[in-house]
């Protein structure tokens, strides 16, 4: 296909790159020349300049190779910040009242969508109905031909004695009136029309069968000298119903076996000897995508056919339901095998090895297939790229029932597709039947529950899977039946055998929500116990990693940081996230297959499998293009905000933590010994500390001959103090708990509480003189001015008198000398308790939450896990006033200053869980959904109601937030702020998390260029493949070699015209920012001699095209 040109001044470029004859398997060096990204660079293989691949990084990466276009402006403002300064600096723009924008003349008012567009609904009900009513009535009866008399056909083929005209066809466009010999004669090739006869008053249903039609087979005149009756009650299942119809089978010299002419008609025999079931190719092909696509049983769609064939209960059929699932498992699975080519091997069906049948990932790495040649000697800085990324997970939603047995119900294809061949998986399985399930740091319920008595009358209880983290498909032979819980050695297995396939690579990172326990003795088991066919080489190099949504809610050990996407080198944007979004895409398929054979089942699965791999497939160029565009400006802030950062650092300091850095990145698996950048070292503040510090100066001041007014010293006194404080704040949250309807129990609980309470109160008081001497003139003035105060009725109420209360300016003479920096030292240390507290509370709470989203179902349960999620919501809550109040009083006590910058005010954004990015931004209402004429009211947000720390609902859209997020400042707090060292902890840490934000987002668009060019390539390596096969197998039935050659021809050309579709959608994915349209007009130097598509011809592929024939040759 010539690419398309376009003219810019006269000149003409290309900008649709060539596709079919390109050869990728080479990669070639030349010398560096200015390239637009975008197009092809270094096509001429064989000049001068090209050598073989052994250089630096820099050349490397300038390797003849395709690849998008790029742009490090993208998504940044323009160079002046000119756009910044007109937002800072212009003035509110003033809606014109849809008058248009008189500067450019133009009229911008959108025209009024009319009343049809608007509300179709209540036009079609207003003006329409009626006639739509009368006109399905008209169809009841004869309608247009209602004086047809006589049999047109009879008439028009001048027939002496014409029928009378009382049959019509539902299925034919034209519903007109024919006698019954003619419709037998129309229908000799419509069988499976549905045929009705006027009774005189209406219109009754009738078979073809019961009119004399009878269909011959295997003969394409439709006679035979020598016919043979089918079985009398041969039945057919057809897309409009289920049918009774004749067939004569061929008798002569020319005949098949009888289900074979079935076949060659397109109908599916549900047996091969006496035949008394069939479906057509079509219902199969319907109901197959059917099932795909809504995860419905096949029990429901046989009704649906059951109720369109008779819904009034007075004439159904005889169910089929058991031969059609039959004829529907076997037909999925030849089309699989013909869609893998197997009918195109010598050895069929049978020489199938294990996953042929998936559809694979295209963009994963493939040494020889999509790989350039000296991919092993790429730099180290680039040795990423050929990275594969693993996820493995489980899903206890798809369990299966002890139903029927492996010798009733055989699979037709174990180990063919996706679900492990189950001989070799359960002998080693049970072999290791003395290991105990997964237990994990964060204790999923999931896998607590694999062995009680949610287990039991269960043959399997789930299913464990290795997929692609990158396109999100799975892996062929990486899914497997779990036994009893998500074991080691189940686990083991499955990810053995998905790795069979990519042991040529030099690194597989692997993704497992437990890998921080799974990984640990992993090469111990692989050596110790696994297969030597599974044990994988000691030159693959394993990484373990935990997906980002995971990661987080697992107890932060020592160097925990490992498992984290967003630190390990090479990982970019991937998320490995992947197992949630593909069980979430088959969990509805459990319904169905818990209560099917264990045959059937493996079949099911494979094929539903097969299906999400292939969706995948084909939209992996609109994935790609979205990804890359949002990468690229990811890249492009997130590069220039580490530049800013660093550039206030200092280049001395963050050398020192580049190398810091660097020497983590490096370390191997498990980093022992190595410095881990991410941490803060230090100790926490606390109000024990703050007790102690006082003490201890208590202590001091006596000894050095300080005054003593009381036992009770000072510092005692504020402690009193503020634990009434902490005592008045749990008590107002008890007796908002504790309505007037109480039980007398309860009122009195909350009665002594009160007393106790009001004695300490008491008590306290009898101290503020001593400390406090001012006091009671303060008050005495503050009644004289404003009147008397109000006294409180409960002791909640009351006011604790301290320093922070007072004036600044009269509080040095009202208070004991000392009291008020005593009360700033505690109030101080209240912030870090309440903050550290809010942080456990809030780590608790979002893990209780993910579990309960996950794992929890039931009322029972679910109501069980809600309260306690609710009593951790109560303690963040406690804790959330807590700061606040501690912070209001040392707001009074030090006044503004630099202090502020580590005890931040703490807004209702501000909580929430490390884990949950930034606070998305209110959606708006769905439109449609207010009356006409409603008027939208003002809410106003109940304080009460403020989430603290509750996981709000994400949509994928609103993503994750974790590769771009901010989280929120009580996570950054250092833990001691007077301290310089702590300081540059804090900025230590965020500096090293910036590096890396700007690392992976460079890594995500190097990645997705080199799985754009393995796409690329995959798809032409895969045409080639399957015009290897259009005759490499020897038949000497013209027509099958006929059909096997269109079916190979078909599926090449499909791949091409993917190659092609996704490079044209490629070519420019930034739109404005494309290379085509930064195109120099005024010429010059970097103008670019573009080559034509004509002038690499792919010899290899022209070869196959010429000279096809076994693939060995």
């Amino acid at each position: 296909m010539p690419p398309k040109s376009k003219t810019n001044n006269g000149r003409v470029y290309i900008t649709d790159l060539p596709h079919d004859d390109e050869d990728f398997t080479g990669v070639l060096v030349q010398d560096a020349v200015p390239v637009r990204q975008g197009q092809l660079q270094g096509v001429g293989v064989g000049s001068s300049t090209s050598g073989v691949v052994d250089v630096d990084g820099r050349k490397w990466m300038q390797a003849s190779s395709w690849g998008p276009e790029d742009n490090s402006e993208y998504a940044l403002d323009p160079k002046g910040g000119h756009l910044f300064n007109a937002a800072v600096s212009g003035e509110v723009d003033v809606p014109d009242n849809g008058q248009g924008n008189d500067n450019d003349g133009v009229n911008t008012t959108k025209r009024p969508r009319s009343k049809i567009s608007k509300r179709p609904h209540v036009v079609w009900k207003e003006l329409y109905r009626s006639k739509y009513l009368d006109e399905l009535c008209r169809h009841s009866g004869r309608g247009d031909f209602r004086k047809i008399e006589t049999c047109p056909d009879c008439v028009s083929r001048g027939s002496e004695t014409p029928g009378p005209a009382t049959y019509r066809c539902e299925s034919c466009f034209l519903g007109d009136l024919v006698c019954q010999n003619c419709c037998v004669r129309r229908h000799q090739k419509q069988p499976f029309h549905k045929i009705e006869k006027w009774n005189g008053t209406h219109f009754a249903d009738v078979s073809l069968k019961s009119l004399g039609l009878r269909i011959q087979l295997n003969h394409i005149n439709m006679t035979c000298s020598v016919p043979i009756p089918c079985h009398f009650n041969m039945v057919i299942i057809h897309t409009n119903g289920i049918h009774e119809v004749a067939f004569d089978y061929c008798g002569c010299e020319k005949a098949e076996s009888h289900y074979v002419q079935l076949l060659r008609r397109r109908i599916f025999p549900s047996s091969q000897y006496v035949i008394q079931t069939c479906a057509t190719f079509e219902v199969l092909d319907l109901l197959h995508k059917l099932s795909l696509t809504t995860k419905s049983g096949m029990y429901d769609l046989y009704r649906g056919l059951e109720k369109l064939t008779d819904s009034t209960g007075l004439n159904t059929p005889k169910t089929k339901y058991r031969p059609l699932l039959r004829m529907s498992i076997q037909y999925r699975h030849s089309k699989m095998l013909m869609w893998a080519g197997r009918a195109h091997d010598e050895s069929g069906p049978e020489g199938t090895k294990c996953g042929e049948l998936c559809v694979p990932c295209m963009s994963c790495a493939y040494p020889g297939i999509n790989l350039p040649d000296g991919w092993e000697k790429a730099p180290p800085e680039y040795q990423f790229l050929y990275t594969l990324f693993a996820c493995m997970d489980a899903n206890f939603r798809l369990k299966n029932q002890l139903v029927s047995n492996w010798d009733q119900d055989p699979s037709l294809g174990s180990g063919m597709a996706f679900m492990i061949d189950r001989k070799e998986y359960e002998k080693y399985v049970r072999g290791q039947a003395t290991d105990d399930d997964i237990s994990t740091c964060v204790g999923f319920q999931a896998i607590a529950q694999a062995n009680n008595r949610f287990s039991q009358g269960l043959r399997y209880t789930g299913v464990g899977g290795v997929f692609c983290g990158r396109s999100d498909m799975i892996l062929p032979q990486g899914v497997g039946n779990l036994h009893k819980g998500e074991r080691y050695s189940n686990m083991d297995y499955i990810f053995a055998s998905a790795m069979k396939e990519f042991l040529g690579l030099a690194t597989i990172l692997i993704s497992y929500d437990i890998a921080c326990q799974w990984f640990v003795n992993l090469y111990s088991r692989m050596e110790n116990i696994w297969p030597s066919k599974l044990k994988i080489p000691t030159q693959v190099r394993l990484v373990p990693a935990i997906p980002k949504l995971h990661e987080p809610m697992h107890n932060q050990t020592d160097n925990h940081q490992q498992y984290s996407l967003n630190f390990i080198p090479g990982a970019g944007f991937s998320d490995l996230e992947t197992p949630e979004r593909v069980w979430a895409g088959h969990n509805a398929v459990g319904n169905s297959t818990k209560t099917q054979g264990p045959g059937s089942r493996l079949d099911n699965l494979d094929d539903h499998f097969n299906w999400w791999n292939w969706l995948k497939y084909i939209a992996m160029g609109a994935t790609l293009m979205r990804r890359y565009r949002a990468a690229v400006a990811e890249r492009n802030i997130q590069v220039e905000a580490h530049k800013g950062l660093t550039d206030n650092v200092g280049k001395a300091v963050s050398s020192e933590w580049e190398a810091m850095c660097d020497a983590w990145d490096k370390a191997p698996y498990p980093k022992a010994g190595v410095p881990n950048p991410y941490v803060a070292e230090g100790y926490q503040y606390t109000e024990a500390d703050a007790r102690k510090e006082l003490a201890e100066e208590e202590d001091e001041r006596v000894k050095g001959g300080g005054k003593v007014v009381h036992e009770t010293a000072a510092n005692k006194f504020v402690i009193m103090a503020l634990d009434i404080e902490r005592a008045q704040r749990k008590l107002k949250v008890l007796s908002k708990a504790t309505p007037d309807t109480a039980t007398s129990r309860q009122q009195s609980g909350l009665t002594e509480q009160r007393t106790q309470l009001r004695k300490r109160i008491n008590t306290w008081e009898l101290l503020v003189p001593l400390y406090i001497p001012g006091l009671l003139q303060y008050q005495a003035d503050i009644a004289k001015k404003n009147g008397p105060a109000v006294v409180a009725e409960h002791p909640e109420d009351y006011k604790i008198w301290l320093p922070s209360h007072l004036p600044a300016d009269l509080r040095k003479d009202m208070c004991y000398p000392g009291l008020p920096d005593m009360e700033e030292k505690m109030r101080t240390a209240q912030c870090y308790d309440a903050l550290d507290s809010l942080r456990h509370c809030l780590r608790v709470k979002s893990r209780l939450y993910f579990q309960k989203q996950k794992n929890i179902r039931g009322q029972r349960d679910g109501t069980r896990s809600r309260a306690v999620i609710d009593r951790v919501h109560a303690k963040a809550v406690m804790a959330g006033t807590k700061y606040r109040w501690a912070r209001a009083a040392k707001m009074n006590l030090s006044g503004k200053g630099d202090w502020e910058k580590v005890l931040q005010p703490l807004e209702d954004k501000d909580i929430r869980s490390y884990r949950e990015a930034e606070r998305v931004r209110p959606k708006q209402g769905r439109q449609g959904t207010k009356e006409d004429g409603m008027v939208d009211w003002e809410i106003v947000p109940d304080e009460s109601n403020v989430n603290f720390g509750l996981e709000e609902e994400r949509d994928k859209r609103s993503g994750t937030g974790e590769t771009r997020r901010t989280i929120s400042w009580i996570w950054l707090v250092p833990r001691k702020p007077d301290a310089t060292d702590k300081d540059d902890d804090i900025l230590r840490v965020e500096w090293a998390k910036s590096r890396a934000r700007a690392a992976r987002a460079k890594e995500e668009v190097l990645l997705l260029k080199e799985e754009m060019r393995r796409s690329i390539e995959f798809l032409g390596w895969k045409s080639r493949w399957w015009l290897k096969r259009v005759d490499s197998r020897r038949i000497s039935d013209k027509s099958l070699k006929e059909g096997l050659r269109a079916v190979a021809m078909k599926q090449s050309r499909l791949q091409s015209d993917l190659q092609a579709s996704f490079k044209a959608l490629w070519e420019t994915p930034l739109g404005e920012f494309s290379a085509s349209d930064l195109i120099n007009a005024e010429g010059g130097e970097n103008e670019l001699d573009i080559p034509d598509a004509d002038d690499g011809v792919d010899e290899e592929a022209e070869a196959v095209t010429v000279n096809v024939g076994d693939e060995d040759q």
